[in-house]
């Protein structure tokens, strides 16, 4: 129940602007300090300490809130409020969770998306020393220089400042939504403006790729590390359709997260070829719920042996019938699957581990300071492609991305690769081999590089 305004709990009643009852300071019983109450048109009442035992002083408190609460309403602005700032963060979390879809498409988030958007705000809270504020207090001119906090080290708030300017541009895309949240609220007399923030350009922020000798190496390592001895039947199953994995992305320049929801009903053989191609070359359906751009596409692949092998190594027997050769009751299965659990993909913890595992028998032998990743098998994929010619509006509807993209981050590799495979191969045969398979779309790396990847 509410506190009355008159009565035992209101003494030394004082008027803020006599004859105006909406506006009074007063003391409670037993107590020195003066309280002020507060009529909000539209909002109701605020009841709140001066904290002053001055009559004069805290006349002046009450005067400048008064004051203050005309002016947000003038400017069409909510007046009171409880909430501080990170209490709106988690309401604008709130409602961005609400828009997380499967997949991404119009006016939804992807719960990737969404994780991301929380990390950003996340360092906002840390910019502040996890003190939240009340709105009515943001310094702007402080909160300007985010950038430059962002961009410097501190072994206690940022002791990790980004690598990229790239970075801290989608750090204020997400807080700049946030302020525009509130805005929007009506929290906020304006939006907060930030220091100007130039990104790198794409061919800078390409992700790091391997080399023809280093993809050599690396392959014909992973595979004698899939076939090691004394494994686990788990492990022995998880290594080796990892590697097999790894060609797949490598020649069907499929994203990972594509791959690891890959079901055998979205694989195809192309009808279009002849029965000897189609021995190598076959169709994979990208679901819009399998991709982060949320658009379907076909590509077509030079994997039909590598999905073989994934098949036999998941103990399902071959089915007569066109490609994959798997029995309708198992085309919903998933293609990289968990040991023992088809129906299940395989779970983060084990491609994690995975990784590490690789990373630890190849980083230092072959990648040298490169940040190689699961990405990097598709991006040494395109990397090939655009070496060997093939037409970049055929290898952007193949590959899912933009043909600007392809132009500013992948086309560097035409004179890079010319140089370093001039170095490497000292031979012909690798440039006659290019050569005469520059206008292919289906062509296998291992095979230009003569490298094994049989199983």
């Amino acid at each position: 129940m509410a506190r009355p305004s008159e009565g035992k709990w209101v003494q030394e009643k004082t008027l803020v602007f006599p004859p105006e009852e909406d506006c009074y300071i007063y003391k409670r019983p037993n107590s020195g300090t003066w309280q002020y109450f507060l009529t909000i048109p539209g909002e109701g009442v605020e009841r709140k300490s001066t904290k002053k035992k001055n009559q004069v002083e805290a006349l002046q408190v009450a005067r400048d809130r008064k004051l203050e609460v005309m002016m947000r309403q003038k400017q069409g602005l909510k007046a009171r409020r409880v909430k501080k700032m990170f209490d709106f963060i988690d309401e604008y979390l709130a409602s961005e969770k609400e828009r997380v879809a499967d997949y991404n498409k119009p006016n939804h988030i992807t719960s990737e998306t969404f994780r991301i958007k929380s990390h950003h705000l996340k360092m906002l809270k840390r910019f502040y020393h996890d003190r939240s504020i009340r709105l009515e207090d943001l310094d702007y001119p402080k909160l300007q220089k985010y950038p430059t906090w962002r961009r410097t080290k501190d072994e206690t708030w940022n002791p990790s400042p980004p690598k990229t300017q790239h970075t801290i541009r989608t750090e204020l895309t997400t807080i700049k939504a946030y302020f525009d949240f509130l805005f929007e609220k009506g929290l906020l007399p304006r939006k907060p403006e930030f220091e100007k923030v130039r990104s790198e350009s794409l061919r800078n922020n390409r992700r790091d790729y391997l080399s023809p000798r280093q993809y050599q190496q690396t392959i014909n390592t992973i595979r004698a590390w899939s076939k090691s001895k004394n494994l686990t039947p788990s492990q022995e199953y998880n290594r080796q359709v990892i590697y097999q994995a790894i060609l797949v992305m490598s020649n069907s320049c499929q994203r990972v997260g594509e791959l690891r929801k890959l079901r055998w009903r979205d694989l195809d053989p192309n009808t279009n070829l002849s029965k000897e191609d189609q021995k190598v070359g076959h169709l994979i359906r990208i679901r819009p719920e399998a991709t982060k751009t949320g658009e379907s596409r076909t590509i077509q692949s030079p994997t039909t042996k590598h999905f073989q092998t994934i098949r036999e190594l998941s103990g399902i027997p071959k089915h007569r019938g066109p490609f994959p050769h798997v029995p309708p009751d198992r085309l919903n299965d998933f293609v990289i699957s968990k040991f023992g659990h088809p129906d299940q993909p395989m779970g983060q913890g084990t491609w994690d581990r995975l990784w590490k595992d690789i990373k630890s028998e190849c980083a230092d032998r072959y990648w040298n300071q490169k940040n190689i990743t699961w990405y990097s098998f598709r991006h040494t994929g395109i990397s090939f492609a655009v070496s060997r010619g093939v037409p970049m509006l055929l290898l952007s509807r193949n590959c899912g991305t933009g043909t600007r993209y392809l132009e500013d981050v992948y086309f560097h590799h035409e004179s890079e690769s010319k140089q370093t495979w001039e170095t490497l191969s000292q031979n012909r045969v690798f440039f006659n081999k290019l050569k005469r398979h520059e206008n292919y779309v289906l062509v296998e790396i291992e095979d230009i590089m003569d490298v094994d990847p049989k199983d």
